[in-house]
């Protein structure tokens, strides 16, 4: 059968090849058309639009065979020829007998009239006969018809132009408005139109604007007009927008001056007048000689004077590189300093704390634990200082004094004080004699400057003396007073006697303990900040002006810029800024760099009036330009939000808590950030600050005027430079560890990691009392972190002990960013960790636990017992033996593995199933992050200071040791109570 129907295929295929070459294809395909060239060629020509696919021809596409029979009779499809390998065109065969065809656009390909107006290529017709016989060349032109896909569009996105008031302008401006079709017909602009209603003007077809009438200032100062463009096709544009505005009269002024400029937070510096143009008229006014102005940048509303670093006077004299034992005596109030809890202070967060002294009643005492109260040859004596002048009919300015040290009971002595007398500023220094021969010594004892600032209403000043006896230096604001005849004067007295009428003495601030009477008297009027004392040294020039430093100032870097005969200069704190020049436009020019920077991290936001005065020199006479009164509008940072995380409940044996159990162990500190939601708008289109509150009425914006404010506000934060990561800039300054109920201190304690903060130098300092534990210092997270968890709770005595909770709560910028408060509460336990071991191995090793081991055990305890170091010895021993003994069960059973024919001595053998319960407290391998103050300044000013001071050894044995050389960081086992 199989071979039945091979023989039958092969036959028929036989057959039909015998066919095909009887098969005769005498004649050539012909395509004929109505058109020749020259050259006797077919000619075809067709149009397609843009998005079509057909071209339509001039006359049908069609080839013809005059052979009648067969395939050769037939016409088999069209090819396309050219040259050109992007021809984006086919021949579609529509009919085989008649040979009638169709040119589409292939598919997946477009014709565009921007790219390509017209097409050339040729086609050939081919029949089916065998072989296909081809036809004659036929040429199509086809050409590419446009489609108005394209709406004009304007040149720019707004416009913004001026008109003088009382003129018709020919025109006021022209606009211009394109098309992307190539097409002339859609092309061409026909039509410009104005949207708005009622307005006084009016655009033609070319562009050109117009006022139709008189427009004044005093009636209105801008218009904005909606104008569109329509193409020939009739497609309409998007809507310009252009805001017209109405200048006065030519007069000398200054002109597109800003009413304020906004500043974010952390943008670096920004120019305050980049567009002010400087009119002057000189058809009315005379040929300027000179011209002479000044900008004034008001800052002594804020703060202290200006934006200032906002972290503690101790943190910030540690960020400015100050010698470490400086004692500030005005403390924020916290559990170790509440002496000054009582004072008024300042509502505020956004600068230090600030207290009050009202000059009848109130003071407060410096506690001798919290500084010794001698002074000796060599101190500083510092302190922010705004005085409230008291106008006095009969000029009998009474004594006020700023700090006061003197006899505590039976005698009214002064031993040393700095007070306000008037418009003097004094220092006192009476010292005892220090042998008989001393008495009859006359030496100086007062120093008294008389200087302007004392009593300068409303503004902070910063006061320094530096005593380097018998030599003294006053600074105020970051200057030396340079001393004269008459802004100074010295006074000599006799030294103090001794006496056993006295037996302690009193520290006061704000007023002065007299003893004799058991009052106080000589009340200070007033506003104290910072106010702290270095004993036995003198701070460095460098660092009293680095704790001045404004953080806010005006800035100008175009000096290149200048020419020949302008002058510019700058007030020290670089508030005042003056322009001195021969050229109009060069002071413009000039003008124009001037810029505001505010470098806090967290700028205390609102406004900082500026004040521009100029005035031009013709000749004899000068013109006074109207001034200048504009402000600059500090935004709000993003407000810092501090999260404290970690455990609530802890559990610890007898044993632990008397080795002390750390209490915050896995606490973690978090930052984020939130901006602040402020009320209010800026219409920049009107020129005018908005606020919105309940006395005022809010102008509402239109559709147009919301444009141009998003438009502004786009490119304003397109200006604004990209933030690093804000959590890094973070430094916290105090974390608070509250005990409750307070704690008996005589047999428990909390203990600081002090060996960590030394050998890392850590810039970190804890004080303890009853109510429990403040760490303080401006340092970073990372170090914070590093000391919360290696502060361990130690309970010593056999007293019942059930439960003891904590409230930790951080801040940075001395209260001005608070934590959450995180409470935890330490549980007795009754269950020892130990090692569990299988009985065999129990048989050989009894009772034997893991040693706790801690990334914090250098934490020393020196009020541990002697044998607590050979119980160390002895659970060191027995760890290592046990640590040996697992070694060889191991290598033991590796080799059993290996070999399979090792056997292990019972004793030796472990069960696999063995369980170890491991000391929770076990060793943690903690990043350290030295925070790194002021790229090393502050070692440089301390070598300052020793440098400059006469007796820089004073206490060289105890301060200076330690930095001549890098110490090794040592284990200890024993603990040291070094708080």
């Amino acid at each position: 059968m199989m071979k039945t129907l091979w023989i039958l295929g092969t036959t028929l295929i036989f057959m039909d090849f015998i066919s095909g070459m009887s098969e005769s294809n005498l004649h050539d395909p012909v395509i004929n058309s109505k058109l020749k060239n020259g050259k006797g060629f077919a000619v075809f020509h067709g149009n397609v639009s843009e998005g079509s696919r057909v071209v339509k021809l001039d006359q049908p596409l069609k080839a013809t065979d005059e052979d009648a029979e067969g395939g050769a009779s037939f016409i088999c499809g069209y090819r396309v020829i050219s040259p050109r390998k992007n021809i984006p065109f086919i021949v579609e065969l529509l009919d085989r007998t008649t040979g009638e065809a169709q040119v589409k656009v292939a598919e997946g390909q477009k014709v565009s009239f921007e790219k390509r107006k017209r097409y050339k290529f040729s086609v050939i017709a081919y029949d089916c006969g065998h072989p296909a016989r081809e036809s004659n060349r036929a040429i199509i032109f086809i050409h590419i018809e446009d489609v108005d896909r394209f709406a004009p569009t304007f040149d720019k996105p707004d416009y913004e132009v001026d008109m003088e008031e009382d003129r018709l302008y020919d025109p006021l401006m022209t606009l211009h408005a394109h098309d992307q079709d190539r097409s002339k017909e859609f092309k061409e602009i026909c039509e410009y139109e104005i949207k708005n209603p009622n307005v006084p003007f009016t655009v033609d077809k070319n562009g050109n604007i117009r006022n139709t009438e008189k427009v004044y200032y005093k009636e209105r100062h801008n218009f904005i007009l909606k104008i569109i463009a329509r193409d020939c096709g009739g497609r309409q544009s998007k809507a310009v927008f252009i805001n017209i505005l109405v200048k006065e009269k030519c007069k000398p002024q200054w002109t597109n001056f800003p009413d304020f400029v906004d500043y974010l937070a952390n943008s670096g510096k920004q120019k305050v007048a980049s567009q002010a143009n400087l009119q002057w008229c000189p058809e009315d006014s005379c040929v300027p000689d000179s011209v002479t102005l000044q900008m004034q940048l008001a800052t002594k509303h804020i703060g202290k004077g200006c934006d200032r670093d906002t972290y503690s006077i101790t943190s910030q004299r540690k960020l400015c590189g100050a010698n470490g034992h400086s004692v500030d005596l005005l403390p924020s109030p916290s559990l170790t300093t509440s002496w000054t809890q009582y004072l008024p202070t300042d509502d505020g967060k956004e600068s230090d704390q600030v207290f009050y002294f009202d000059g009848q009643s109130n003071a407060v005492e410096v506690p001798e634990n919290h500084f010794n109260h001698s002074l000796h040859k060599h101190f500083t004596i510092m302190t922010w200082m705004k005085h409230e002048h008291a106008d006095l009919k009969d000029k009998k300015f009474p004594k006020e004094h700023i700090l006061c040290m003197s006899d505590g009971e039976n005698m009214n002595r002064h031993h040393y004080s700095v007070f306000v007398h008037g418009d003097k500023l004094v220092l006192l220094l009476r010292r005892e004699a220090e042998d008989a021969s001393d008495m009859e010594v006359f030496k100086p004892a007062e120093w008294r400057w008389k200087i302007p600032e004392i009593n300068e209403r409303d503004q902070w000043h910063h006061y320094a003396i530096s005593m380097n006896f018998p030599h003294v230096q006053l600074f105020v604001d970051g200057n030396l007073v340079i001393p004269d005849d008459d802004n100074s004067e010295v006074v000599d007295d006799w030294p103090l006697h001794k006496t056993s009428k006295v037996k302690d003495t009193k520290l006061i601030v704000g007023a002065c303990w007299e003893g004799g009477h058991h009052k106080f008297n000589h009340y200070f009027r007033g506003y104290l900040a910072g106010l702290s004392v270095l004993k036995g040294k003198t701070e460095s020039e460098r660092v009293i002006r680095c704790l001045n430093n404004c953080q806010e100032n005006l800035d100008f870097s175009a000096l290149s810029a200048m020419h020949s005969g302008t002058t510019v200069s700058f007030n020290r704190e670089m508030t005042d800024f003056r322009i001195q020049s021969k050229n109009m436009s060069e002071v413009q020019a000039l003008l124009r760099e001037v810029h505001y920077i505010n470098s806090r991290k967290f700028p205390t936001p609102g406004r900082r009036n500026l004040t521009v005065t100029t005035v031009i020199q013709c000749g004899s006479s000068e013109v006074i330009l109207p001034v200048v009164q504009s402000y600059i509008l500090v935004k709000p940072a993003a407000t810092p939000s501090i999260t404290l995380r970690g455990k609530s409940t802890l559990h610890g044996t007898e044993d632990k808590l008397k080795m002390g159990i750390p209490i915050f162990e896995d606490i973690n500190i978090s930052v984020d950030f939130a901006v602040k939601k402020t009320e209010g708008k800026v219409n920049h289109i009107l020129g005018k600050d908005e606020i919105k509150d309940d006395s005022s009425d809010s102008i509402e914006l239109g559709k147009e005027e919301k444009l141009q404010l998003k438009l502004e506000k786009k490119k304003a934060k397109q200006e604004t430079t990209a933030k690093l990561s804000d959590a890094q800039f973070i430094l916290l300054d105090l974390c608070t560890v509250r005990a409750d109920p307070p704690m008996e201190l005589d047999h428990e304690r909390l203990e600081l990691p002090t060996t960590i903060m030394n050998e890392f130098n850590m810039k970190i300092e804890g004080t303890q009392t009853s109510e429990g534990l403040v760490i303080s210092n401006a340092d970073n997270i990372e170090n914070y972190i590093l000391v919360l968890r290696g502060i361990r709770y130690v309970h010593e005595k056999n007293t019942p002990f059930t439960e003891r909770s904590f409230h930790l709560s951080c801040s940075s910028q001395n209260g001005r960013f608070n934590s959450n408060v995180m409470d935890i509460k330490i549980m007795k336990s009754q269950v020892e960790n130990t090692v569990v071991l299988p009985m065999r191995a129990q048989h050989s090793v009894q009772n034997i636990q893991l040693p706790s081991v801690s990334g914090t055990s250098n934490m020393a305890m020196g009020s541990a017992s002697p044998n607590v170091g050979m119980v160390a010895i002895i659970v060191v021993c027995v760890g290592f033996l046990l640590f040996m003994i697992i070694l060889g069960v191991i290598r033991i059973r590796a080799a059993h593995k290996r070999t399979q024919v090792v056997q292990v001595e019972p004793e030796m053998e472990w069960d696999n199933d063995m369980n170890i319960i491991v000391n929770p407290m076990e060793q943690e391998t903690h990043p350290l992050h030295v925070f790194d103050y002021d790229d090393g300044v502050g070692k440089s000013m301390r070598d300052d200071s020793d440098s400059e001071d006469d007796c820089s050894s004073y206490h060289e044995d105890d301060d200076d040791e330690s930095s001549d050389e890098e110490t090794v960081p040592k284990k200890e086992l024993e603990w040291d109570n070094s708080i």
